[in-house]
């Protein structure tokens, strides 16, 4: 799961209940996983297609040209609508004809120092990108920022339009922290609080994510080093969460900052229900959106993320509104921030709420379905 996915799960169930018949063709995330069909509501299908492994984050699926030549052989769609970046997409370059395709394009193929894989690939991945573009009807962008920034869509502007991303309101209230028994919460706290010693009752900071170079979180380490003195948790796995850890035991904040990796639905709500603040300290653009941004905005929780050229971040929280925006790849600034929230009860207290309101406004996947259907029948 991820916030791709997340999005496209709830896009899907949301257009299925407006009455639209939806077909999800979508990679399996575990290798030695059969191709498989699953209905999960009468006008709603899913079909997993195996993969083999994974390379430079690519999913290798043998069997998708096939599964896409029946599927649209057979379900005959309306329209075909791409979620990019994805190498499984260009199998569609192969069609002369085909039906209303909209691309949605969540991110940019970014390549960087600690991506250089991705550097090497992206100029043959180019090629059959920007044809899938010229083959496209329309284009979908998550935010303005996002698509003036975007070296890729630079060219297209004239077939981009914007729908920021969105979550289900309905979805969120079934996974909601309502109560949980004693015993329950107890079990719980020891499993996420257990680098926590004495009262489990305090304020905290919340931040979640794949331990990933871009997500930041070594400067929220750095940040309790330089002056925060709240407790922070950081929930999610990745290939460096082992080197975020080793960070962490050598500056000696075992006793302040929980790493507890991965957690389920209901552990995870719980902690955005019980958090003082949520914080993205994402250092670059790769971090296109932030979808978890609106999950904690439900909660009504202020928002502390990073100015990051480019990102749609900018665009969910509003300084001095919902939350704090502060410079990227800076302990000093995330150190401020999380100290002023946790000291300022009334100002968490009042970013918290428009920050729902904000999501009510313009985040929901109900508002998103509907402009997506706009686009569809242009």
């Amino acid at each position: 799961m991820g916030g791709m996915e997340s999005f496209m799960d709830a896009l899907a169930r949301e257009q299925a209940s407006n009455g639209h018949d939806i077909m999800v063709l979508a990679h399996w995330h575990q290798t030695k996983r059969p191709t498989e069909n699953v209905q999960l509501l009468d006008n709603l299908s899913l079909i997993r297609v195996s993969i083999k492994g994974v390379l430079v984050h690519a999913p290798m699926a043998p069997g998708m040209p096939g599964m896409l030549n029946k599927t649209l052989k057979n379900y005959k769609p309306d329209v075909v609508h791409v979620h990019m970046p994805n190498l499984s997409a260009f199998f569609l370059l192969w069609y002369k004809m085909l039906p209303r395709l909209v691309i949605h394009w969540h991110s940019d193929v970014v390549g960087s120092e600690h991506e250089y894989r991705l550097k090497l690939f992206y100029p043959v991945y180019r090629l059959f990108e920007k044809r899938l573009i010229q083959k496209s009807h329309a284009i979908i962008a998550t935010s303005e920022s996002y698509l003036k920034s975007s070296q890729a869509l630079s060219d297209f502007q004239n077939k981009c339009t914007v729908t920021p991303l969105g979550i289900s309101l309905e979805k969120m209230k079934e996974l909601a922290y309502t109560s949980q028994d004693s015993e329950e919460r107890q079990a719980l706290l020891k499993r996420l609080f257990n680098d926590f010693s004495g009262d489990t009752a305090f304020d905290f900071v919340l931040s979640v994510g794949r331990f990933t170079y871009y997500k930041g979180f070594k400067y929220l380490l750095e940040a309790c080093r330089l002056g925060f003195n709240g407790r922070l948790i950081i929930v999610g796995d990745g290939p460096l969460w082992r080197e975020i850890n080793s960070l962490r035991l050598s500056l000696g904040l075992t006793g302040q900052v929980s790493m507890p990796g991965s957690l389920q639905d209901k552990e995870l709500h719980w902690l955005l229900y019980q958090c003082s603040a949520f914080c993205l300290p994402s250092i670059e653009r790769t971090e296109a959106f932030g979808m978890v941004l609106l999950e904690a905005m439900y909660y009504k929780k202020p928002l502390i993320t990073t100015r990051v050229a480019g990102s749609g971040m900018n665009e969910v929280n509003i300084h001095g509104q919902t939350g704090l925006v502060v410079s990227p790849a800076s302990p000093h600034d995330l150190s401020r921030a999380m100290g002023y929230i946790l000291s300022q009860k009334k100002e968490a207290e009042r970013m918290g709420r428009n920050a729902r309101e904000r999501l009510e406004k313009k985040f929901t996947i109900s508002d998103v379905a509907h402009n997506l259907e706009q686009v569809y029948q242009v």
